[in-house]
Order: C-alpha cells, then structure tokens, then sequence
C-alpha cells in the first residue's frame, strides 16, 4: 500500500511540474517581437551563458523566467527586478550558492535548482514566502538549514539525486509534516 501511495505522489508531483511548464515561453528573439510589458515568460536555455544578458531587464512583467542549461555561476541581485516571477529555472547551471537575490521576488512559487553544486540551504530562504516547490534535484545538499520549515506555502521539496540514508530521510520528513519530500531509494551510506 505505501508503495501505491508514493508512486501516486510522484506522477503528482511530476503532473504538477509539467503544469508549470506549460506556459508559453518565448525566446529572446520571439520577445524582442512583442512590446516588453507584454512579455510574462521567457525562455533563455542552451545558450552557454556565463552572463545574463542585458536585454531581458526590459521586460518588467516576466511571470516565468527560464534560464536553465547555461553556465551561470552566480545569479546578480538586480533579478529582484523581476516583482512579479512566479517561476525561476535555474536548472543545470554551475551555481554553488543558494542565490540570494531570490530573497526579493515575493511571489516565487516555484523554484528549479536541479542539477547545480548547491550544498547549503541558507535560513535566509524564509523570506520567500509564497514558495510552493523547491527542485533539489541532483545537488550535494547536505544542509537544509532553519529557514524551509518557516514557509508555510511549501508543497514538494525534491531531494531525489542526493544520497541519504533512511535515518536521514525520515528526519527530514518528520521536519516538513504536510510537505511531500521526494527521494532515492536510501543508501547503505553513514550520516
């Protein structure tokens, strides 16, 4: 029966998230098209960059911004610009740091580090309010710090990719009552 019930949380999990991408994005190119307060997602993937380029400060009203598969290694602060983001791709890139400058964006619902060098989870991210799903996927966390279980709105935190043992795993759920935590199969290793 557990079993049922947690490959029913992940298609849920799985369905969610691919709700979250179903919205329109549009390419650097597509958007220089359209006038910039029209622009609510974008779409900066594959493109190599260490930098985000300037041209994407003009488009204020941005909902969604997906900037994964790049070579990011920090995120600038002025992303605070952003007010109304709901959606941050951050995915496959090279961060290391939890990017403070998320701190700003009030509205972040959902949040992709998958795939990154991040391993500390600051306190500070209790100031993202509106947090609903955390994407840890693939990242050597090994510090959760304070500031998670303080987000009220937190729904799904993945920490699939990341290896813990079962004593660890069921701290950390213990930790997040009424968050679906998302594993690996726990391994043999000592805390």
């Amino acid at each position: 029966m557990r079993k049922i019930f947690v490959l029913f949380l992940l298609l849920l999990s799985i369905s969610f998230l691919q709700l979250t991408y179903s919205q329109k994005f549009l390419s650097l190119k597509e958007a220089s098209l359209m006038h910039s307060d029209s622009v609510k997602f974008l779409k900066i993937s594959r493109q190599k960059l260490a930098n985000l380029p300037n041209e994407i400060w003009k488009y204020n009203n941005l909902r969604g911004l997906d900037i994964s598969k790049n070579r990011l290694k920090t995120i600038p602060d002025s992303l605070d610009k952003f007010k109304q983001l709901e959606l941050l791709n951050l995915r496959k890139n090279r961060l290391t740091v939890f990017p403070t400058a998320i701190y700003g964006l009030h509205r972040l619902k959902k949040l992709n580090l998958s795939s990154n060098f991040i391993g500390k989870i600051p306190d500070s991210v209790h100031l993202c309010t509106d947090l609903q799903v955390l994407d840890l996927y693939s990242n050597p966390v090994s510090n959760l710090g304070n500031g998670l279980s303080s987000l009220k709105n937190l729904e799904l935190i993945d920490l699939r990719g990341i290896m813990m043992n079962s004593k660890k795993q069921k701290e950390i759920s213990k930790e997040y009552p009424g968050v679906q935590v998302l594993f690996d199969a726990p391994c043999n290793c000592v805390d």
